[in-house]
């Protein structure tokens, strides 16, 4: 629970240091719904706020985007709230033609990292990724980005014997710039 209040609170003093600024910022949500092998049929987990920040251009086309993870899981008996974490990444946007020097758009590839604590099933993940997109932009205020994340999961139990698996996904992103 600490490391969720200090990565809040270290995302509301980005925020607040890029409004000063004037420069603009990617709010928005990240839909996800996850199934793994292991769960039972018709199980699946859904992200019940996942919201999404990104601030662009910390360097020429190198973006920075946090994406909360609260997954609920929803099962056939035994719904539960399962894991409570977040994921940062680094998407790198190959636009070099930008009208404007902040807004990001285009084909991007970027590596990240995923944090997580799983308190249903009582383990830490620690995921890294990297993901090819596509960043679509609308009216100059309306993104929307889809990619692919393909990456490697250390799982740790907090009894037993730790686990590294493979993972990928389909990624949405609906946000809105402000500052713009």
């Amino acid at each position: 629970m600490k490391k969720l209040i200090l990565i809040a609170l270290f995302v509301s003093i980005i925020v607040g240091v890029c409004a000063q600024n004037s420069r603009p910022i990617m709010l928005g949500f990240s839909p996800a719904i996850t199934v793994e092998p292991s769960y039972p049929q018709g199980a699946f987990d859904l992200n019940i706020l996942p919201l999404a920040v990104q601030f662009p251009g910390i360097i020429d086309n190198l973006d920075i985007r946090f994406l909360s993870l609260v997954n609920y899981g929803i099962r056939s008996y035994g719904s539960a709230l399962i894991n409570i974490g977040g994921e940062i990444c680094l998407p790198y946007h190959f636009d070099f033609s930008r009208n404007d020097d902040f807004i990001s758009k285009g084909f991007f590839i970027g590596p990240g990292a995923a944090f997580s604590r799983n308190i249903h099933y009582n383990h830490r993940s620690l995921s890294v990724f990297i993901e090819p997109g596509y960043h679509f932009l609308f009216n100059d205020n309306f993104s929307l980005i889809i990619d692919m994340q393909f990456g490697r999961t250390y799982l740790k139990p907090d009894s037993g014997i730790s686990v590294t698996q493979n993972h990928w996904g389909v990624k949405v992103v609906l946000g809105w710039w402000i500052n713009n």
